[in-house]
């Protein structure tokens, strides 16, 4: 799938490699080379000479020493994207089902992951990033990060049921009870825009559910000030240097 036209602006890697495949990222030598580094004993990992080839190491996190150089992987550039999620595409890097993730849809080099998740059959604006402080800020509560959904119903929602569901609500499945939200009624009621902060699984689709309606079709159409403007379903674009900024403003602890 490729991109809109957009400029790229500014990953962490973290997960465990093995010390080979460390030292040939590092620049050092191929891994074939590093091999022999090892096996000469010129590779210590905090603190300790290295004598199994297959060691892994944390990147960011294990110090690396060859010969008596400390090793650090090149920083990545980070990379911030806005998809417009088509249905049927998972939320995830990787899906043990092999059924299609939104990650077959962003072509570039750099490892990003998905910023929250919105399930299979909900379609709408999702952020991808390769920054995890960024992203761990934007999805802790504390954050009060706002999404926009369009609700599509098989039932009219009634103006009477308004105050229930933006008042805050117990879900019937479970007994949770949710935070206050703000809802609109459109199309007669076969159509809710609902504004809220709080990311409980399923939760837009259970709230509907509690008050008796089944949701035909869930799109989200914003997230932390975000829109999918004229991009169509199963396209992307990087964000802006302003959107950057925006996102890094509202991401902050308060």
């Amino acid at each position: 799938m490729k991109r809109s036209d957009s400029s790229n602006p500014d990953a962490d890697t973290g997960a465990p490699v093995r010390i080979n495949r460390y030292l040939a990222l590092c620049g050092i030598a191929s891994r074939r080379a590093a091999d022999k580094l090892v096996e000469a004993g010129q590779v210590m990992v905090n603190g300790g000479t290295v004598t199994t080839k297959g060691l892994t190491v944390r990147p960011g996190v294990d110090e690396v020493v060859v010969s008596g150089k400390m090793l650090a992987l090149p920083e990545e550039k980070k990379v911030y994207i806005l998809l417009n999620k088509p249905r049927n595409y998972i939320t995830t890097n990787r899906d043990e089902r092999g059924r299609e993730t939104v990650l077959d849809l962003v072509d570039v080099k750099e490892r990003v992951f998905p910023v929250g998740r919105l399930d299979r059959k909900t379609t709408g604006v999702l952020l991808l990033t390769n920054d995890g402080a960024l992203a761990n800020g934007l999805m802790h509560p504390s954050s009060g990060v706002e999404k926009e959904y369009l609700v599509e119903l098989d039932t009219p929602f009634s103006a009477l049921e308004l105050p229930l569901m933006t008042g805050g609500m117990r879900l019937k499945d479970t007994g949770e009870k949710t935070s206050p939200c703000k809802a609109k009624i459109l199309q007669g009621g076969l159509r809710v825009l609902v504004t809220m902060h709080e990311g409980k699984n399923h939760q837009v689709r259970r709230m509907f559910r509690s008050l008796g309606h089944e949701v035909k079709k869930l799109d989200r159409t914003a997230y932390a000030g975000l829109r999918a403007g004229g991009l169509r379903r199963g396209a992307w674009r990087y964000l802006t240097v302003t959107e950057i900024k925006q996102l890094r403003l509202k991401g902050s602890p308060p």
